[in-house]
Order: C-alpha cells, then sequence, then structure tokens
C-alpha cells in the first residue's frame, strides 16, 4: 500500500515538474524579462511600472523596437531631486514621456563608425540614431553590446535621455539646428533638467 502511494506521489510530482517545463519551454522571452532579470536596470523598471507602461516592453506592443535603457548608474548621474520627483504621482505624463523617449521603433544591426539612420520615438519626435567612437545619439554612452530580443534590441546606456528641439540645444552648431529638428541629451546638469522641467507639467522642488 504504501509503495503504491509513493508510486502514486512522484508521478503526480513528475507530471508538475514536466508541466512546468512544458510552460517555461512555451514562454517567448521579452524585453520586460531581460529588464525584470538584469539588476542593471532595476531603477529603470521601478520608473516603468510607477508609469503604468509594462505593456511596452511585455510583448503586447506589436514593435519591432531599439530601446536604449538607463542604467542605475545613469539614473544616479541625475540631480537627486529629479529621481525624487520622478516617483510623484502628479509626474506621472512626464515620466511617461521621459520613459517613450528611450523607445525607437525599428532595429538596425552592423552599423560601423559613422553611419547614421533616421527613426522615430514613440513620442512621435524624428531622432538621428548616430554611431561614432563614443556615442550612440548625442550624449549617450553604450554601457555594454546591445541585447537582442527577438526582433527587438536593448542597449544599456549610462544616460537618462531627455528629447528636445535642437534649437534649444546651445551646443550644435547653427547647420546642425538646421539639419535636424529634434536631438537628445542626457539629463545630468542643471541647465538640461531645467529645460525637461519647462518643457513639460513637472512639479519638483529643487531642480527648477
Amino acid at each position: 500500500m504504501k509503495s503504491k502511494l509513493l508510486q502514486t506521489i512522484l508521478a503526480t510530482v513528475v507530471a508538475v515538474v514536466s508541466s512546468q517545463s512544458a510552460l517555461a519551454d512555451g514562454h517567448k522571452q521579452t524585453m520586460w524579462d531581460v529588464i525584470t532579470d538584469d539588476s542593471r536596470f532595476a531603477t529603470f523598471a521601478v520608473m516603468v511600472e510607477s508609469a503604468g507602461v509594462e505593456h511596452l516592453f511585455n510583448g503586447k506592443t506589436a514593435l519591432n523596437a531599439t530601446v536604449y535603457i538607463p542604467t542605475n548608474f545613469a539614473f544616479s548621474t541625475m540631480p537627486q531631486a529629479m529621481n525624487a520627483a520622478l516617483k510623484f504621482p502628479v509626474n506621472k505624463g512626464p515620466l511617461i514621456k521621459l520613459i517613450k523617449s528611450h523607445y525607437f521603433i525599428g532595429t538596425v544591426n552592423n552599423m560601423k563608425e559613422g553611419d547614421y539612420f533616421m527613426t522615430t520615438n514613440i513620442n512621435g519626435d524624428q531622432i538621428r540614431i548616430e554611431q561614432e567612437k563614443e556615442l550612440f545619439v548625442k550624449d549617450m554612452v553604450i554601457q555594454n553590446e546591445p541585447i537582442m530580443v527577438g526582433k527587438n534590441k536593448i542597449i544599456p546606456v549610462d544616460c537618462v535621455m531627455f528629447v528636445q528641439p535642437s534649437t534649444s540645444d546651445y551646443r550644435l552648431s547653427l547647420e546642425q539646428q538646421e539639419e535636424f529638428a529634434i536631438t537628445s541629451c542626457c539629463l545630468r546638469t542643471i541647465n538640461e533638467v531645467s529645460a525637461f522641467v519647462r518643457s513639460n507639467n513637472f512639479e519638483a522642488e529643487g531642480v527648477e
């Protein structure tokens, strides 16, 4: 009797394990899986959850995308008041816009130094994606090799991006401002943070 009961229990355990294994094998990895599994993206994951835009990364949005994901270090380079303010419920709108500024439609592989292509982020801004010796898009330093997730590409960066009109970026030449309507930079200096605050309905103390 005991032997039969033991065999039944073992058979049940094997069936459960096999079922779980089949589910795991059938699960298609998403960008959200990568983001939540990689400790470098812990701060970004919290921001995405606060904004309620997990659908952009969990496979429910049918887009092939190149996503520049700020690392924990990237957020540490922003003024502390800015980091804190992004967590205020009143700033959910600007937070969503900031997250979407990192999300570009389309992917390009094997870009050589000096190559570039035009793409659009889901805020609707047209961006020149450019690879140079140390840059991908203006001011964005690549931390590690891109991570391919199906037809999507994740690029870890040590920069929280801010997309703005090129005419607002004093570091561009007049020719560059005329050629490209939109540019992006890192939210690191008080001038860049102030520009973001002014162009969004953003509420924070100590970042204006």
